[in-house]
This record gives C-alpha cells, sequence and structure tokens, in this order.
C-alpha cells in the first residue's frame, strides 16, 4: 500500500504532466534551458527542480517541484503570456502530509481589460464558485489583491485530491479558450505595454515582497530572486525587444 509520501508525489508529478499535456494539444511546447544556478535550488532545506518552456505564440510556463522531503512536499505551475491580453495564470499545490493546501490565481497584468477580457474573468469566477464547499485557505493581505480577481485558496484532505485537479484543469481550459478567443497585438507598442504590465510585476514582487517571493528572498536574496524572476518563473527578460 502507498504511503502519503509516495501518494503527493505520485499526484505533483500527474499535474504537472497533465498541463503540459494539455498545452501541447494545442501549442508547440519547446523546453528552455534554465541557467545552471535556476536549475535546482534549495529553499529552506527542500530541494526543488526548475523546468521552464516556451509556448509559441503564448509565452513562458515555469513549473517548479519538490517532490522527495518527506514533511513538505509541492509544485507551481506559471503561464506568463506576453503575445496577447491576457491575465497571468498561477498555481501552487502543496503537501504537508495528509494536508493540501492549494492555490490557483488569476492576475490583471494587461493594460487594458475589454469586454471579451472581463467576459472570461467572470467564467474564471465561476469556476471558483463551483468548489465554494471546500474549505477555504487564508491568505494574506498583499498590494497585489488589487490586480487579483480571481484567487482559488483551498486546504483540503486527501478525499478532495479529484476535486482539487479538476480545479486546475478546469482553469487552464478556460485559460487556453480564452487565449485562442483573444486577438494577437498587431503593434509594436501593444506588445511593449504588455511586456511592460508583466515586468512591472515581476519586479514589484521582489522590491515591496509578497508571500512566496520573500521566502525565496531569504533564502536567495533580493538581486538573485529578482534574476530568477527576470530570467525564468516570469522572464521578462526573455521577451524584451
Amino acid at each position: 500500500m502507498s504511503t502519503i509520501f509516495e501518494i503527493n508525489k505520485t499526484l505533483i508529478e500527474k499535474r504537472l504532466k497533465t498541463g503540459l499535456e494539455t498545452l501541447r494539444k494545442y501549442y508547440t511546447v519547446t523546453e528552455r534551458t534554465v541557467p545552471e544556478e535556476f536549475r535546482k535550488m534549495n529553499i529552506q532545506n527542500m530541494h526543488f527542480e526548475i523546468q521552464q518552456y516556451e509556448i509559441e505564440g503564448v509565452g513562458n510556463l515555469l513549473t517548479m517541484k519538490c517532490v522527495d522531503s518527506e514533511v513538505f512536499q509541492m509544485d507551481t505551475f506559471t503561464l506568463m503570456p506576453y503575445f496577447k491580453n491576457l491575465p497571468l495564470f498561477t498555481t501552487d499545490y502543496m503537501y504537508n502530509a495528509e494536508t493540501r493546501s492549494y492555490l490557483n490565481e488569476i492576475y490583471n497584468l494587461v493594460d487594458y481589460q475589454d469586454e471579451l477580457y472581463l467576459s472570461y474573468i467572470e467564467k474564471f469566477k465561476a469556476n471558483h464558485e463551483k468548489h465554494a464547499q471546500l474549505r477555504d485557505m487564508p491568505v494574506h493581505p498583499c498590494w497585489y489583491d488589487a490586480i487579483r480577481p480571481v484567487c482559488t485558496a483551498k486546504l483540503t484532505k486527501p478525499v478532495a485530491d479529484e476535486e482539487n485537479m479538476q480545479i486546475f484543469t478546469e482553469n487552464l481550459n478556460t485559460f487556453i479558450e480564452m487565449e485562442q478567443n483573444t486577438p494577437a497585438f498587431t503593434d509594436e507598442e501593444a506588445y511593449q505595454k504588455k511586456w511592460k504590465c508583466n515586468k512591472t510585476y515581476s519586479d514589484r514582487l521582489v522590491d515591496d515582497g509578497g508571500v512566496s517571493t520573500d521566502v525565496f528572498k531569504r533564502a536567495l536574496g533580493a538581486e538573485k530572486t529578482k534574476r530568477f524572476f527576470s530570467e525564468v518563473f516570469f522572464a521578462p527578460d526573455l521577451y524584451q525587444k
């Protein structure tokens, strides 16, 4: 019989595999070479493996996983779009034995919010409401609350594992549908405005802090954290024109 540690490890691998396979149905997904200093990182005695991908026509995908810690395991799946008027899509699934902490977040890193954009924000909100019966996880107030229209934060047990995966797949499918129906930028000015939104957010996380960002800063220092965010996690340096 599998231990809870092995079950959690399987769930982590399954979620990241599901996310990548779903994206590959619609896009060319190319793995990037992560700079050596960021491929594996020790954060609070947790060993993370980092992978980065180019989603053609969309932007940057970052995945992180910590599967071998007996105390705490987690994975991250973050999509930062650059070529269309789309939000940041970021998710963190954390496991402490039988306790699960899940975050599915949408951030308005856009220069404008037209009718199409807002209609999909409503779809993300509808996804959130489907799972209102699951216990909410308290989140600390932060400066980015003003640009985060949807935050599904749940604290659950293994009995809800299937539903927790469903939350991720529903939101990823909504993001893909939104991307497919959103026109690409046709001029350089629009691209630059979107890039600036992404860059400002990436930098401000380090400068002004954030719940998870502060953990990185304590382990890596502010300068290295900013480089990690700029080159790998959100990757504005790679999309600068």
